[in-house]
């Protein structure tokens, strides 16, 4: 796998099986303070990829999409970790309203369907793009 700090485009295909694999490295090229952003279809695997990287920073919370509450928030120690889902927000002043703490110090950010906001606001986001390509492949680009 590419190095992700480069934020060159990468394409990789990977299984179920390997999802473990992928946020294993995937959070140890993570930047603090960092927004990344996914998009993909409905069933793509979003939450399934920050659920996995959430785990990997070490909460052992039960981890679920955030549809219905929009954010949620998990601790670990003096890290801040944001699990954002926009499926529901109908505009871009809704998502100013929420008054996340973007790039603040220690805190990270994992937006689901980040695709809803204007791409003029998202030029310092990292965004992975998720395509299905059967029922147990993905295609992800970041």
């Amino acid at each position: 796998m590419k190095d992700l700090k480069g934020l060159k485009l990468n394409e990789i295909e990977i299984k179920e099986s390997d999802l473990d694999e992928f946020a294993k490295d995937f959070v140890t090229k993570l930047s603090i303070p960092s927004v990344i952003g996914f998009n993909g279809s409905l069933g793509a695997g979003k939450t399934s990829i920050i659920k996995k990287i959430i785990y990997h920073l070490g909460i052992e919370d039960n981890v679920t999409s955030p549809t219905f509450n929009i954010v949620k928030n998990y601790l670990k120690e003096d890290l801040s970790i944001y699990h954002v889902d926009l499926y529901r927000l109908s505009s871009f002043q809704e998502f100013i309203d929420l008054d996340l703490p973007l790039f603040e110090e220690n805190t990270l950010f994992f937006v689901e369907w980040s695709n809803q906001l204007p791409n003029t606001n998202l030029s310092n986001w990292t965004i992975i793009d998720i395509d299905i390509i059967d029922d147990s492949t993905r295609k992800i680009r970041f």
